[in-house]
C-alpha cells in the first residue's frame, strides 16, 4: 500500500475516533440547562422586575388579606375614609431593597412630608410579596418602625398584610409592581428569596392609582404632591418623576389639599416683573446700539474729503 493512501486511512480513521468519542463526552452543564427545571441549590441569575406606571388602575378592594394582628382584612378596609393611601409592597427577610423603601417610608412620616399627619391626611399599606410570611413577622415590622418614627403603637394609618400568593400576584398586577422568586438560591444568599424592584404607589381615597414614584429615594416635595394630587382624586401621568414642586405651590385647607392662590400670584407678579425688566433694557440697548451706529456713521462722513 503507497505511503500516502497509509496516511489518509490512518487519518481518516483518527477523526472518527475523535468523532465518536465527542458523542459520548457529558455535554456541558450550560447545554443542559432549562429555565423551567433547575435543580434546588443551583444559583440562577434572576433579572430585576420592573416598577411601571399603572396610573389610572383600580385597586381590587375585594382582595382579602391578613393584618399584623391576625385578623382578616379585605383591601377596602383602607379607602373610603377621604384621604389618600400609599401602597408599597416589601418582603420582611429581604436583605436589600425593602429595608431601604421602609426606612425611606418612615422618614416621610417624621418629616410630614411638610406637617402631613400620619392616620388623618394620609395611610400607609405595606404588603408582603411572600406569602411564607406571618402576622406575627408583619407585628414586628410594625412596631419596629413606629419606635423608629417616634409613634406609639396604637399609631393609625400604618398597617402591615400577608396574604396568600394568588391575592398577592393580583394586587402587584394591578399597581404595577414587579416582581419574581429567586428559585434555586440558598436561603442566605445575599441576592434575596425575591427578585423586585422599589416604589411606593399613591392612591386616591377611593382607591385608583394616582402616581407611582420609582426607587427608594424620593424628595419630601414629590411625595407631598403627589398625596396632594391624589386627595384631589387627580391621575398622574409620570410628569412628578423629573419635576420638583416649588415650595409653597400647595397647602392643606378647611377641605383637604388645594393649590396656594397667593404663591402662583406671587409666582406670576415676579414672572411678570421680569419680562418688563427684560423688555426695558432690551430698549435700552437698543437705542443705545443706534446712537453709537448714527455718530459713527456722522464721523465717517465728515472724514471724507471732496475730490
Amino acid at each position: 500500500m503507497p505511503i500516502a493512501r497509509h496516511n489518509l486511512l490512518r487519518s481518516l480513521a483518527t477523526a472518527l475516533a475523535c468523532a465518536a468519542a465527542a458523542t459520548l463526552l457529558p455535554a456541558p452543564a450550560h447545554a443542559q440547562y432549562r429555565p423551567d427545571r433547575v435543580d434546588q441549590g443551583t444559583p440562577v441569575a434572576v433579572p430585576n422586575p420592573e416598577v411601571t406606571d399603572n396610573a389610572g388602575a383600580k385597586i381590587p378592594q375585594d382582595l382579602e388579606f391578613t393584618d399584623e394582628t391576625g385578623k382578616t382584612v379585605r383591601l377596602g378596609n383602607y379607602f373610603n375614609h377621604n384621604r389618600p393611601v400609599i401602597i408599597t409592597m416589601v418582603y420582611f427577610s429581604c436583605p436589600n431593597l425593602c429595608t431601604y423603601v421602609q426606612d425611606n417610608l418612615v422618614n416621610a412620616v417624621r418629616e410630614g412630608p411638610r406637617d402631613l399627619k400620619l392616620g388623618k391626611d394620609y395611610d400607609i399599606v405595606i404588603v408582603s410579596i411572600d406569602p411564607d410570611d406571618k402576622p406575627s413577622d408583619a407585628a414586628q415590622r410594625r412596631a419596629r418602625y413606629l419606635q423608629i418614627a417616634d409613634k406609639p403603637a396604637d399609631q393609625q394609618g400604618l398597617y402591615y398584610l400577608t396574604g396568600k400568593e394568588e391575592n398577592i400576584s393580583q394586587l402587584a398586577s394591578t399597581i404595577g409592581f414587579g416582581y419574581r422568586r429567586n428559585f434555586g438560591l440558598a436561603s442566605t444568599d445575599s441576592s434575596g428569596k425575591f427578585a423586585h424592584s422599589a416604589g411606593v404607589f399613591v392612591c386616591t381615597p377611593y382607591g385608583t392609582v394616582s402616581q407611582t414614584i420609582q426607587g427608594v429615594n424620593w424628595p419630601t416635595d414629590k411625595l407631598h404632591y403627589s398625596l396632594v394630587q391624589a386627595s384631589d382624586g387627580k391621575i398622574g401621568s409620570g410628569f412628578l418623576e423629573s419635576v420638583a414642586l416649588p415650595c409653597g405651590a400647595v397647602r392643606l385647607g378647611a377641605h383637604g389639599y388645594e393649590h396656594n392662590p397667593w404663591f402662583w400670584a406671587g409666582t406670576a407678579g415676579g414672572a411678570a416683573t421680569f419680562a418688563f425688566m427684560a423688555i426695558f433694557l432690551g430698549m435700552m440697548w437698543r437705542g443705545e446700539f443706534k446712537k453709537k451706529r448714527t455718530t459713527g456713521d456722522t464721523s465717517s462722513s465728515s472724514n471724507v474729503k471732496p475730490a
